[in-house]
């Protein structure tokens, strides 16, 4: 059994842990049927949902960090000069 915090994969397990570095972006964790839980972004997106039991979990973090990705910028503001 894996305790709170960590998914059962490693691959996955270890874009969690660069993901909850981001400030933007958030974890949340809420074992509900297949999924394990889902990112949050600031800018106020869809949540990417995190499952618990994928077909491919190397292809499933990689997702997971493309769209991680795509949202590390939102939430910094830019000041005009």
């Amino acid at each position: 059994m894996v305790g709170r915090g960590r998914h059962q994969h490693n691959e996955i397990n270890a874009v969690l842990k660069v993901i909850r570095k981001i400030e933007s972006l958030t974890v949340v964790e809420s074992h509900n049927g297949h999924r394990w839980g889902w990112v949050e972004c600031s800018c106020g997106v869809k949540p990417h949902s995190i499952w618990c039991t994928p077909r491919n979990p190397g292809n499933h973090a990689r997702n997971i960090l493309e769209w991680a990705g795509e949202h590390v910028t939102c939430g910094t503001s830019k000041e005009d000069s």
